[in-house]
């Protein structure tokens, strides 16, 4: 159970499977009314510091990093976009939804154990309110800071297939859960969809748990290789 199969923020690992690192036969239904952005402060992450050479995707990855920052679930909502997932191309073991034939609809969250399950816009909306905006101020631990940090962004595939994963830490803690706070580790992975970027999956997971299945979750999540983005 993942989240409470990623509907609330109770989190049992489980055990850990091998898979695939992003979602296949996807298409994408038409982008919905959102907020693009993070507007009521300065920005500390701009389009023309970001690591990687790419203008378009750089714009909307600022935006998604300054929304991070701020606590806005809102903005990063706005940023994601909406599948299908037709359960006939896709793994079981990976899509764990695709029990039966049928076609998924919604938001693409991946785990630590390569597993894709897919949320309602309501269910992802009440995630981000989690991972965007319950930073415990207090929480403490080897990283120090619980402050939301961009680790910077990871680069997979080339050309065409090329996709990018903004990746973030922080300490969070769930004011409604008797868990305790703890330290999260995830990434909001970019496609593109209708000749646009925007995030297609969000990996999600307790660092302790991406230490069960990588050695170094910090420099090898996504599809590693993270090129540092430092705040302006």
């Amino acid at each position: 159970m993942v989240f409470a199969a990623l509907g609330a923020c109770a989190y049992d690992p489980g055990p850990i499977r091998p898979g695939v690192t992003a979602a296949t036969g996807v298409s994408a239904p038409g982008a919905p009314a959102a907020p693009s952005g993070p507007t009521t402060t300065a920005p500390a992450f701009t389009a023309e510091g970001c690591p990687v050479d790419d203008p378009a995707f750089c714009q909307q990855a600022a935006l998604l990093a300054n929304a991070l920052v701020l606590g806005d679930g809102d903005a990063v909502f706005g940023l994601a976009r909406a599948g299908r997932f037709d359960c006939a191309d896709l793994d079981e073991e990976t899509f764990p939804q695709c029990s039966r034939p049928r076609a998924l609809e919604g938001y693409a969250i991946h785990t630590y154990q390569d597993e894709t399950f897919v949320q309602s816009s309501r269910q992802f909306r009440r995630l981000l309110r989690f991972l965007v905006e319950a930073v415990d101020p207090d929480y403490e631990d080897e990283l120090r800071t619980s402050a939301m940090q961009i680790l910077g962004i990871s680069t997979c595939g080339r050309g065409d297939t090329r996709t990018y994963h903004v990746v973030y830490t922080a300490g969070l803690n769930d004011r409604e859960s008797t868990l305790p706070p703890n330290r999260f580790l995830g990434t909001y992975g970019f496609e593109r969809r209708d000749d646009e970027w925007a995030i297609g999956i969000s990996y999600v997971g307790l660092y302790t748990d991406w230490q069960l299945a990588l050695d170094d979750p910090l420099t090898q999540i996504a599809c590693g290789h993270i090129e540092p983005w430092p705040s302006g």
